[in-house]
């Protein structure tokens, strides 16, 4: 066989080697702790009786609780790597990575880099001509014993922005840091599980069982469903892209029953949202991994778990009888379609063939043209739907949708009302002077913004709101275009450097997989310091891969010269 066939065995490679310091270490330990402690804190009381930890205070406060942990946890590490950086053991360091002078460091700032500082700045300029001081810079204010604000404050936002720069500069990737966040979502997942055939081994629900709304929208130690869903499309395409990544059989059988888990909590937690974020990172994994047999089974392998979990899902809410939370959205229609028992098989077949096929042809690598048909395919799918709903939204707008309606019709009752935050979202920011436009109104400011509008409301059972319910249009309103451009060029401008990387370092892609699935569930969900904090580690792992890519290729280009 000639080394220019398509069959020619390859070598899958491995991460990058990479140097390993204190100053890596902490911010290591750092992940670890928002990876393993972040998703399960909540408030604890201690006492004698068995479990001996209790959840008390249940879901008071715990936005309140995870962002203190976060703020906390990023301030310590950041100050400790400062000082790090002005000790004497830091020499090495700051000679390694020619940050001797200012010139040499503003010359090593990359696209991602000033986007984040662009994105910081027009947060600062907006905080300081807002009307909503406070509310700009804390992210929150009580008005009459009413809190308002979800904490996305100018605080937050420039500890995210600390928190990237120290991740993307100190991060070092090691294996048990992923394993250990799958074990925490698996619990996390299975106690979302449990909760929704009314089992609360954490006693969370125990001061709210008279209040109706909390006892079916909140789940786990996450809370509301809307924020698990964003937690769940961090940690289920980060599980199921290491189990293709990962070359140890113990930690592969790790990432797939967090992906099974995860998939169930999809299903239980009730939420579209969800949804959208999972078929966004399995799209994009499909058409990256389309050419290599090697991943491409791989790859299957974990869809095959997850529509097996969906359909296990199905017989278990069918053996309850009914006792369980209310399951009506997108992922508990897909549990009960016929059709998921159909792609199921089709997923193990392919499985099973491509497992045949790499035995008999270890490496094999598929046509260049596979990869732009699958993008055709796509492509075409996602216009056939955005026409149907631009027809049925300005053409026929009389036709019986039944349960499409919500879907395929965009009007004021779209998405669970969240069309008409939507529509009067665009109206606010049509109205707004220049300078609006420009910078927006001040982090956080969208509940003022949106006052004149809460009658709109009335109709759905909602009496006001602090958020769009779209990231992109919250950015719109409280920080402008500038916010929003430099936001989108923070985030795309990581992923783009880390998709570059990926070929080398194909761990890069678990990154991009998480802040695909984030950025695609944004488009209908809330900004919170719980899921949030988590999206910024995965960016600035991003730019901590293309950075690393660039560090491997530039020492023996280094070498040369001085030899």
């Amino acid at each position: 066989m000639s080394k220019s066939s398509s069959s020619v065995k390859k070598k899958e490679p491995a991460a990058l080697p990479q140097g390993y310091a204190l100053c890596n270490a902490l911010v290591n330990y750092f992940i670890l702790v928002m990876f393993v402690l972040f998703p399960v804190f909540v408030n604890l009381t201690f006492n004698g009786s068995f479990p001996f930890l209790h959840f008390d205070r249940g879901y008071y406060g715990i936005r309140h609780q995870k962002y203190s942990l976060f703020m906390i946890m990023a301030a310590i590490t950041v100050i400790a790597e400062i000082l790090l950086l002005f000790t004497e053991g830091s020499q090495k360091i700051r000679k390694k990575y020619n940050l001797t002078d200012r010139k040499s460091i503003i010359n090593k700032l990359s696209f991602t880099d000033w986007s984040a500082l662009a994105f910081l700045l027009t947060a600062a300029i907006s905080t300081i001509f807002s009307a909503y001081k406070e509310m700009a810079v804390f992210g929150e204010v009580t008005v009459a014993n009413n809190t308002h604000g979800r904490n996305n404050g100018l605080l937050l936002f420039l500890v995210y922005v600390l928190v990237y720069f120290m991740v993307s500069r100190a991060f070092r990737y090691r294996e048990h840091i992923f394993t250990a966040f799958a074990v925490t979502s698996s619990f996390v997942c299975l106690i979302a599980v449990l909760n929704t055939f009314y089992i609360d081994p954490l006693n969370m629900f125990e001061l709210f069982k008279d209040d109706e709304k909390v006892f079916n929208d909140f789940l786990t130690t996450i809370g509301n469903k809307n924020m698990f869903a964003t937690y769940l499309c961090i940690a289920l395409p980060a599980a199921f892209t290491m189990s293709v990544c990962t070359k140890r059989l113990v930690c592969k059988i790790i990432y797939l029953v967090t992906t099974a888990l995860c998939t169930a909590a999809i299903i239980v937690c009730d939420s579209d949202s969800a949804v959208l974020g999972a078929s966004a990172f399995l799209i994009a994994l499909l058409v990256a991994y389309s050419r290599d047999i090697l991943r491409l089974k791989k790859y299957f392998l974990g869809l095959t778990v997850m529509l097996a979990s969906a359909k296990v899902m199905s017989f278990i809410v069918t053996a309850s009888g009914g006792s369980h939370k209310d399951l009506s959205a997108i992922p508990c229609k897909i549990m009960e379609s016929d059709s998921t028992f159909i792609a199921l098989g089709f997923a193990a077949l392919v499985t099973a063939a491509l497992f045949i096929l790499d035995f008999k042809k270890p490496g094999i690598m598929l046509p260049k043209a596979v990869p732009v048909v699958i993008i055709s395919i796509i492509a075409a799918a996602v216009i056939a739907v955005l026409g149907v709903i631009i027809y049925f939204s300005a053409v026929d707008r009389e036709s019986d949708l039944g349960g499409f309606e919500r879907i395929l019709r965009f009007n004021n009752a779209w998405g669970t009302h969240r069309g008409v935050m939507w529509i009067d979202s665009m109206k606010i920011f049509g109205d707004s002077s220049f300078f609006e436009k420009l910078f927006g109104s001040g982090p956080e400011s969208f509940y003022f913004k949106f006052q004149p509008y809460f009658p709109d409301l009335y109709e759905f059972g909602d009496g006001s709101t602090d958020a769009a319910h779209n990231e992109y249009i919250q950015y719109l309103i409280n920080l402008g275009i500038a916010g929003l451009c430099s936001y989108l060029a923070f985030t795309g401008g990581a992923l783009a450097r880390a998709f570059r990387a990926v070929k080398k370092n194909p761990v890069a892609l678990v990154y991009c997989a998480v802040v695909i699935s984030y950025m695609a569930q944004a488009f209908v969900n809330i900004a919170l310091p719980i899921g949030t904090p988590l999206f910024i580690i995965f960016v600035a792992m991003c730019e901590n891969a293309a950075r690393q890519n660039a560090f491997e290729a530039a020492e023996p280009e280094a070498a040369a010269s001085k030899a």
